[in-house]
């Protein structure tokens, strides 16, 4: 466990002033998939698209399970 919580903590901090393409700052879903890009893809998607994944997800299990998610996991 320690050890994703490192991995995580180093794709957030990775030379990014925690901000998104967006502007907004990165939550736990754009760190998350920030994370699986940089380690399994070689980073070859961009922030737009990492934005878009994560938001559908967020929608997908918003609309499943009728429950909003808090901004901090993902917003």
């Amino acid at each position: 466990m320690d050890a994703i919580k490192n991995a995580v903590g180093k794709a957030g901090n990775s030379g990014s002033s925690g901000a998104s393409s967006g502007g907004q700052k990165e939550d736990y879903g754009d760190k998350g998939a920030d994370f699986v890009n940089k380690k399994y893809l070689g980073g070859k998607m961009s922030s737009d698209q990492r934005e878009k994944v994560t938001d559908a997800g967020r929608e997908g299990v918003e609309k499943s399970t009728g429950k909003d998610i808090p901004s901090k996991f993902s917003n």
